[in-house]
């Protein structure tokens, strides 16, 4: 039983991290000149966008790797593609922090 406790709080330990990481990603790469917490700006707000990824983690990961549709707001899908190659260089952890972040914007 304390191996679980001691897993579990591992994990959540990890996820936050993560999220932490992923802010630090997120206000270095440029992210937040068109993306905002809960304001729409130039790109959606991060609070539309964690509602469209709910549970779609991978998909969202997918998108930043220029894989995938957007699927918050096709219309502006173009005005992210400079930034995609900023995202598409990242390492597969760094992308698992931003959308972690990303997503935490509930």
């Amino acid at each position: 039983m304390k191996k679980l406790l001691v897993a579990a709080a591992v994990m959540t330990v990890s996820t936050a991290s993560f999220a932490t990481d992923g802010k630090a990603l997120f206000q270095q790469k440029g992210c937040t000149a068109c993306h905002q917490a809960a304001a729409e700006t130039v790109g959606p707000s991060l609070k539309k966008i964690a509602a469209a990824y709910a549970g779609k983690e991978a998909d969202l990961i997918k998108f930043l790797k220029g894989e995938g549709k957007a699927i918050v707001d096709p219309s502006k899908e173009a005005i992210m593609k400079p930034q995609i190659n900023t995202t598409k260089a990242m390492k597969d952890d760094e992308l698992k922090a931003l959308a972690q972040y990303m997503l935490s914007n509930k």
